[in-house]
C-alpha cells in the first residue's frame, strides 16, 4: 500500500507585528504572552491567507501554479462568512477545480494532523494525486485584540497565521503512523460568551470572548499534559520509533508551560523541538504547518529524519498525533 506522503509545508502571517504592551498584565501560567504575535487586518480574508501561503509552497516546491490539485481540506478558526466555507473561495483563487473540497470545522489545533488521516483514504478511493491541507487562525485580531477583549488574561496568547501543507501518495516522506481521539465529554469546558449574555450570533454591543474559570484552567492543564505524550506515545508505537529517538518534535503551542512538559515527558531535548511560539504566540491549527515549514528553514530536516506530531485542542475534546519520516530532504 502506497504512503501518504507530505510533499511541504509553506505559511503566511499578516504583516502587523503585535508587543505585549498592547495587553494587560496576566501572571495565570497558562496565558502568558509570547514576546510577540501577528494580527490580521479586519479586511484580510481567510482564502486570501491560504492563497499567499499556497503561492509560497509553490516556489518552495518549483511549481508554476497548483491549478491541479485534487483536494482541498480547509480549516478555519473564523470563517469569512457565516455558513460557508473557503474552500470554495481558495479554489477560486487558486484557479483549480479540485474534485473534493471539504471544510473541516472541528479538532482545532490538531486539525492538521486530523485532516491527514482525511487525505489519505480519500486519495486512496479517488482519480486525484494531491491533496492540500490549509489552516488559518485569524481571531487573534478580531476578536482577542478587540477593545473589549485586550484586558483579560487570554488575550494575550493568540497570534494570526494560516500554514499550508500538499499531500499525495508516495513514498517521499511518508506518513508512518496517524492517532486521532474524540472526547466528548469536555466538548462543552470552552465556549464563547457575551457579557450582555445573548446567544454567540446575536446582535450585542460587547464583544464575545471565551469563558476560562479558574476551575476549567486547572482541568484544561491536567488533560493536555496527560493527553498529547499519550497520543504521541501510541503513534510512535505504531510506527516502530521510540519518543526518545525522534529527531524532531512538532505540536501545537497553548504556551510554554505546555512545550517544556511535552517534550519533558518525552524525553525529547529542547533542541530537538520546534515551534515559533516566541514570535507568533499560539498559532491553533496553523501552528504545526508553520513549526514544520521552521525545521526547514533551519536545515533540522534531513534525510530519514523522524518527525513526531501531536497535540490537543479547545478544553481537551480532541487529541492527535503522527509520525513521519523525511526521506529525500525535499523543502517543508
Amino acid at each position: 500500500m502506497t504512503n501518504l506522503s507530505l510533499l511541504g509545508t509553506a505559511s503566511y502571517l499578516p504583516e502587523r507585528v503585535v508587543t505585549n504592551d498592547f495587553f494587560g498584565e496576566s501572571d495565570n501560567v497558562m496565558f502568558r504572552g509570547s514576546r510577540e504575535r501577528r494580527h490580521a487586518h479586519p479586511d484580510e480574508s481567510a482564502a486570501e491567507m491560504i492563497f499567499k501561503a499556497t503561492n509560497k509552497l509553490c516556489e518552495r516546491l518549483n511549481i508554476s501554479k497548483l491549478t491541479d490539485v485534487g483536494i482541498i481540506l480547509c480549516n478555519v478558526t473564523l470563517l469569512d462568512m457565516p455558513f460557508m466555507g473557503v474552500g470554495a473561495s481558495v479554489a477560486k483563487l487558486l484557479g483549480a477545480k479540485p474534485e473534493l473540497i471539504l471544510d473541516v470545522h472541528n479538532a482545532g489545533c490538531i486539525s492538521f494532523i486530523y485532516m491527514m488521516r482525511i487525505a489519505k483514504p480519500l486519495l486512496e478511493t479517488t482519480r486525484t494525486k494531491t491533496a492540500l491541507i490549509c489552516n488559518v487562525q485569524n481571531t487573534a485580531g478580531p476578536i482577542f485584540g478587540h477593545h473589549d477583549n485586550i484586558k483579560r488574561p487570554q488575550s494575550a496568547i493568540p497570534g494570526d497565521g494560516c500554514g499550508v501543507g500538499l499531500f499525495a501518495l508516495s513514498d517521499i516522506s511518508p506518513v508512518e503512523s496517524i492517532v486521532t481521539y474524540a472526547y466528548g465529554e469536555y466538548a462543552d469546558d470552552m465556549k464563547l460568551i457575551s457579557d450582555e449574555g445573548a446567544h454567540w450570533h446575536a446582535p450585542r454591543k460587547l464583544s464575545l470572548h471565551l469563558n476560562f474559570d479558574e476551575r476549567k484552567i486547572i482541568k484544561i492543564i491536567f488533560r493536555g499534559n496527560k493527553l498529547v505524550p499519550s497520543v504521541i506515545r501510541e503513534a510512535c508505537q505504531e510506527a516502530n520509533v521510540r519518543p526518545s529517538d525522534a529527531d524532531i518534535l512538532i505540536t501545537n503551542q497553548p504556551n510554554p508551560f505546555f512545550l517544556r512538559n511535552w517534550r519533558e515527558a518525552l524525553e525529547i531535548s529542547e533542541c530537538r523541538q520546534v515551534h515559533t511560539f516566541d514570535e507568533h504566540g499560539n498559532t491553533f491549527g496553523a501552528a504545526i504547518p508553520i513549526s514544520l515549514e521552521r525545521a526547514h528553514d533551519r536545515g533540522m530536516l534531513k534525510k530519514e529524519s523522524k518527525i513526531l506530531l501531536g497535540g490537543f485542542s479547545h478544553a481537551g475534546d480532541y487529541a492527535a498525533a503522527a509520525v513521519l519520516t523525511w526521506h529525500k530532504g525535499q523543502q517543508a
